[in-house]
């Protein structure tokens, strides 16, 4: 089983130009979050502006 004390001891013991390497890849692993599109909306000007159109579709 690895564990993080195992993985800086290798990480300490590996040379010096390589840790920049190492230090891109541990940040190219981190989740990145998806962004949420705004939903567009129109104004009517009539019946349905002040109406839960979810609401009515199931209707």
């Amino acid at each position: 089983m690895v564990t993080k004390a195992h993985i800086k001891r290798k990480i300490d013991r590996l040379p010096n130009e390589f840790l920049d390497k190492v230090y891109n890849y541990i940040n190219s692993l981190t989740a990145t979050k998806k962004r949420r599109r705004k939903i567009h909306t129109f104004k009517l000007k009539g019946q349905f502006d002040d109406v839960n159109i979810r609401e009515k579709a199931y209707e």
